[in-house]
């Protein structure tokens, strides 16, 4: 099969927020304890109590942006039990997944992990069974400057410099009855995140709030409608169920894309029917696939960064769930040893080699067709970014067994040096394991030709593919 993407420097569908490439992390199995937190005395080699092979990992992916500590988890925490000295905290019954919480892991570590791998934090205060003073009280721990309990008693614990976490979430997933807490409706969501916005925004004005957005659009269209003045963002969530047939899972992305157009279309025309003056972008703060850590997953994950990119103009804030050890990047044991995922190497291709700019795309391209989605899909997906000279094409092929050779055509400048990395594999259910933790891996293409404004090269059948093009001004 044959396919050609063609890539315009001179369009630009706009500014690329890196924050798309966030991760979450909530208090669920192994994820924190065992995950990110093994604590000072561990066997396991740590840095002040977490997990070094872990945090080094992590930093591989340079996530921009960490959501924690949920999830359904939030709706039922109350943070001042994860502060102080850690052997005088409280052992909580966790009602959101009716696990025992130590309290080891709280606002101090998590600060301090964030810190550690360059990420911004992104908190989410409890809009299940907590209150709008108690959200407010841990804005206050985290910003305040004065000289108020909350803020010394940060100073207490041995911080005296405010964390300035700008980003905070009203909630988790307040229209489902799964969560302790939940809302009845949007009207009913939208007056508590009014008065959780209040109190909050009145201890430091300058955070950015994000509330509870769904695929209902009644719900939505009421949180606009009543919360629009006080939210910068909507979050939504999405997950696939990583069961269907190759060909299905591969598709879904298409899925997602209009989806996510959809909420974003319906925020615009709620804003305007009731003159909401503030721009309100989508967080996709929670998305993944019901993973089995293989190849699939990986071409599923690209397909949808590929997407966020595209939506680079809806979509503010993307993050996975989640990093450590559900649904995870990255896979740890109890006795040290780790590995990590093709999807976490789609997320190390990605953020390390990523432009400033969204550059358009448009491929010719066989097709399939899907029966979940009633459409035609293209066997080749593109995306691309651009910055200083540097234009980084990401093409994923969607086939199963068949190779595509690929031409790509570049409008505005003339490549003068190439780079083709990828991930591929023999079948799609490759996956890297504790005994072969590099069955699946980043590999280079030695194949890649250039011919003026060219480039032509080999797509592997289901395979991930980035192409770096140092360029020179026409």
């Amino acid at each position: 099969m044959e396919a050609k993407v063609f890539v315009d420097t001179t369009v630009s569908i706009g500014v690329l927020d890196k924050r798309i490439y966030g991760q979450f992390i909530e208090h669920l199995g192994r994820c924190i304890y065992g995950g990110i937190w093994v604590g000072e005395k561990s066997k396991i080699p740590n840095i002040k109590g977490f997990r070094k092979d872990v945090l080094e990992a992590i930093k591989e992916i340079r996530p921009p942006i960490v959501r924690w500590p949920g999830g359904n988890f939030a709706s039922a925490y109350h943070w001042e039990d994860g502060i102080g000295p850690r052997e005088q905290r409280p052992r909580r019954y966790d009602l959101a997944w009716g696990a025992e919480e130590p309290n080891e892991f709280g606002t101090d570590e998590f600060i301090e992990w964030c810190r550690l791998i360059g990420a911004e934090p992104f908190i989410v205060v409890n809009a299940g069974n907590g209150t709008p003073e108690e959200a407010a009280r841990w804005v206050e721990y985290c910003n305040s400057t004065k000289n108020t309990y909350y803020a010394q008693l940060r100073r207490k614990y041995g911080h005296p410099e405010p964390y300035n976490v700008k980003l905070w979430g009203i909630g988790n997933e307040l229209y489902g009855r799964w969560q302790v807490g939940f809302c009845i409706n949007g009207e009913e969501c939208a007056r508590r995140t009014v008065e959780f916005a209040n109190e909050m925004k009145k201890v430091d004005p300058n955070i950015e709030l994000v509330g509870v957005g769904c695929e209902d659009p009644e719900w939505d269209l009421d949180m606009i409608r009543l919360a629009g003045e006080y939210i910068d963002y909507l979050s939504i969530h999405i997950y696939v169920d990583g069961r269907k047939p190759y060909d299905e899972l591969v598709a879904m992305p298409m899925d997602i894309e209009r989806r996510l157009k959809g909420i974003y279309y319906l925020i615009n025309a709620a804003r305007k029917k009731w003159r909401i003056k503030k721009e309100i972008k989508i967080a996709f703060d929670e998305w993944n696939v019901y993973t089995h850590q293989e190849i699939r997953d990986a071409v599923f994950t690209a397909l949808t960064l590929n997407t966020l990119q595209r939506l680079c103009n809806e979509v503010a804030i993307a993050c996975y769930a989640q990093t450590v050890n559900v649904l995870p990047l990255i896979v740890t044991r109890d006795d040290g040893a780790m590995f990590v995922t093709p999807q976490y190497l789609v997320f190390k291709l990605y953020v390390q080699n990523t432009g400033k700019e969204v550059i358009m795309t448009n491929n010719i391209t066989p097709y399939y067709y899907s029966k979940d989605l009633g459409k035609n899909v293209p066997i080749v997906d593109s995306s691309a970014t651009m910055d200083k000279g540097v234009v980084y094409v990401y093409m994923v092929n969607r086939s199963k067994d068949e190779a595509i050779n690929c031409t790509i055509e570049i409008k505005g400048i003339t490549p003068i040096a190439t780079e083709h990395l990828y991930i591929a594999g023999e079948h799609v259910n490759d996956k890297n394991s504790f005994d072969e933790p590099n069955k699946v891996r980043i590999q280079e293409s030695r194949d890649v030709k250039v011919k003026g404004s060219e480039i032509r090269l080999r797509l592997s059948p289901h395979s991930v593919n980035l192409v770096k093009v140092l360029a020179k001004s026409p």
